[in-house]
């Protein structure tokens, strides 16, 4: 079992390539038993198609999924909102 070691990071799309292709089966040990994750914190959000669209677009152009690229801008609009207040 190898040890993960975590770069550091310059950019959020950095960081969200990193985690988007990280196989963590080299970081486990196999003991037979199955993960079970809460996804309980996770919410849905309905987008308008032509939203969407864009969405699928720019998360392809940048090779990361449409669920990392939204959370991504979530995150740097808050702070930036955060920061301007």
């Amino acid at each position: 079992m190898k040890t993960l070691q975590v770069p550091e990071f310059s950019t959020y799309e950095e960081e969200a390539a990193f985690w988007d292709n990280l196989d963590t089966a080299d970081f486990m040990e196999d003991d037979g038993q199955w993960f079970r994750f809460d996804t309980n914190k996770a919410i849905r959000v309905a987008i308008l198609p032509e939203i969407a669209e864009e969405l699928i677009k720019k998360a392809q152009s940048q090779g990361v999924s449409i669920e990392t690229l939204v959370n991504v801008l979530l995150i740097e609009h808050i702070r930036e909102s955060v920061t301007a207040n």
